[in-house]
């Protein structure tokens, strides 16, 4: 984030770049928000005495670049920058803060526990951590721009109340103006906990730029085996070595539940500061290279693993994207958190809950810090003894009655649910039955859809008078993947379920105990579930089931 503060104007066009390619996925899903954001902090404006060392007038600045922690006892802490004063060229005791706030009923109302300032120096980037014997570490940017850059660790033995300098991961220091032209600085720092229980630190380093060969920046690793009292020699993690004007930059990482270990950065310089991500298997050697770029996604980055293996990742395109593959594949949710707002990260706060905290535009000017919480899409159960509300029909005559999903179709019609559960794992379940001849399935992993026999991408299993019963993928197209002679009859009621478990498919016809057809396809990752009728028949449905 090193002297990257995007105006509204300047985001605003960036967003507009960015939204405008983005593919639509389906209404409401798979992340549902709040309408009503939880305000951390938002910081008094003030007739400041003009600008700062940053070249801007903090009056109305506000916070920025907030990142949160739940601690062991249940507690959240959260961090982010303050502009409370006219700054170190101002005054001598000037500089951007940190400010250390405490949740204690889940990320919904917040108060302060902590203010930290080095006198004369800009604050920011905070991140922190918690060690196993319960002591917190709190990383940050320090600076003196063009002269003096530092990334310092504090450290708290109370809970995030009382801070104390630790040690310096990386630092970089001379004379005024000495290192600027092109900054060589660091920035930028992100904790995680190795395997092997060392803690390691990823930053964004220009230190490199006078050197042969020189990198106008990457993403350096230091890792420290006494809780981050010391740093070991640093790692290089992100870089262009066919490109020096490459910027990899703001790493963010974490350990995926197949446990490998994924980080994503931004590359400015050349790469639009699009975002771009890593794999590695321990944590610490990284391959050569820029990585794997994410679509959709601009400046900023910030990456969760969900409990359930799903990948979430923002940035200041205000998108969220998923991954259902460990990275294989994205695909975006419809609506966004926040529009036009800047640095956001994203934790897990329930089972089927994630909060997202970011700096948002405020009409006084500059930012407040607020978190908003998603509802992620988990269970669902429908016996449709009143309505199919959140269904969405193509084609067919459909109608709820007799406790049932009926449709009459006429070309494989059919209803697919929103919001979308697009989920990496699970089970969906049903009741079938054909009340004349022909088929009737349901379909899962689906996107795209549209009214015709099989326009959407995805999947099906459905049952068939004829006497199989069939297991498919659709693109535009049919393909069949699998099938199993079975008596099926007209009238008769047939339970089915289809496991889903990262691109193995196994499908159930009345003994839920052994698969009628067992496939291994990952064509689809995501995607939403439904019904759907056969060719000129009568179908009904019930007990839809999803877990």
């Amino acid at each position: 984030m090193k002297k990257k503060w995007l105006t509204a104007v300047t985001l605003l066009m960036l967003l507009a770049l960015v939204c405008g390619a983005l593919p639509a996925f389906a209404a409401n899903g798979p992340i549902v928000w709040d309408a009503n954001p939880a305000i951390v902090t938002n910081i008094n404006t003030f007739t400041d005495a003009g600008k700062d060392a940053r070249g801007i007038s903090p009056g109305t600045f506000g916070s920025e670049y907030p990142r949160m922690l739940k601690l062991a006892n249940g507690d959240w802490l959260a961090v982010a920058a303050i502009y409370d004063n006219n700054g170190y060229t101002k005054v001598s005791w000037g500089g951007t803060r940190l400010q250390v706030f405490r949740s204690t009923d889940n990320c919904r109302t917040w108060t302060l526990s902590a203010t930290l300032w080095e006198d004369g120096r800009d604050l920011d980037n905070g991140q922190m951590i918690q060690l196993p014997n319960g002591d917190l570490l709190l990383a940050m940017r320090s600076v003196r721009w063009q002269e003096s850059y530092q990334l310092r660790v504090y450290k708290s033995t109370n809970g995030g109340s009382n801070w104390s300098y630790l040690s310096t991961i990386d630092e970089n220091n001379g004379p005024p103006g000495r290192l600027g032209n092109p900054d060589k600085g660091v920035y930028e720092p992100h904790f995680y906990f190795l395997s092997d229980g060392s803690l390691a630190v990823m930053y964004a380093n220009e230190k490199h730029v006078t050197e042969n060969p020189s990198y106008s920046q990457l993403i350096s690793q230091k890792i420290s085996t006494n809780g981050g009292a010391n740093w070991g020699n640093e790692i290089y993690v992100a870089w262009d070595p066919n490109n020096s004007a490459a910027r990899p930059g703001m790493p963010v990482w974490t350990k995926m539940a197949n446990g490998q270990y994924i980080v994503v950065y931004e590359v400015c310089g050349t790469q639009d500061c699009n975002i771009f991500y890593k794999k590695s298997s321990d944590g610490k050697t990284w391959a050569s290279g820029i990585g794997t770029q994410i679509p959709n996604q601009l400046g900023g980055p910030y990456i969760l693993s969900l409990a359930d293996g799903r990948l979430v990742v923002t940035s200041n395109s205000n998108t969220v994207s998923l991954s259902n593959d460990f990275g294989a594949t994205w695909y975006t949710n419809d609506t966004p958190a926040f529009g036009n707002s800047l640095w956001a990260s994203l934790y897990q706060t329930g089972t089927n809950e994630i909060a997202l905290i970011n700096s948002v535009n405020r009409s006084v000017g500059g930012h407040n810090i607020q978190v908003r919480f998603g509802a992620l899409t988990g269970s669902y159960l429908n016996d449709f003894s009143s309505n199919d509300n959140g269904w969405t029909r193509y084609g067919g005559t459909w109608s709820v009655s007799g406790g049932n999903y009926n449709v009459t179709s006429a070309n494989a019609d059919k209803s697919v649910l929103t919001p979308w559960p697009s989920k990496a794992v699970y089970t969906l379940e049903g009741d079938i039955k054909l009340n004349n001849a022909g088929q009737g399935s349901l379909i899962f992993n689906v996107s795209n859809p549209s009214t015709g026999a099989d326009n959407f991408k995805g999947y099906g299993v459905g049952i068939d008078s004829g006497g199989i019963v069939w297991l498919g993928k659709f693109n535009n197209s049919y393909t069949q993947l699998g099938q199993a002679n079975v008596p099926i009859a007209v009238n008769t009621w047939y339970h089915v379920k289809v496991v889903v478990n990262n691109g193995n498919l196994k499908f159930y016809v009345g003994d839920m105990t052994t698969p009628k057809v067992t496939v291994a396809d990952s064509s689809f990752t995501y995607g939403t579930i439904g019904v759907r009728g056969g060719f000129g028949n009568s179908v009904s449905f019930d007990n839809i089931k999803l877990n």
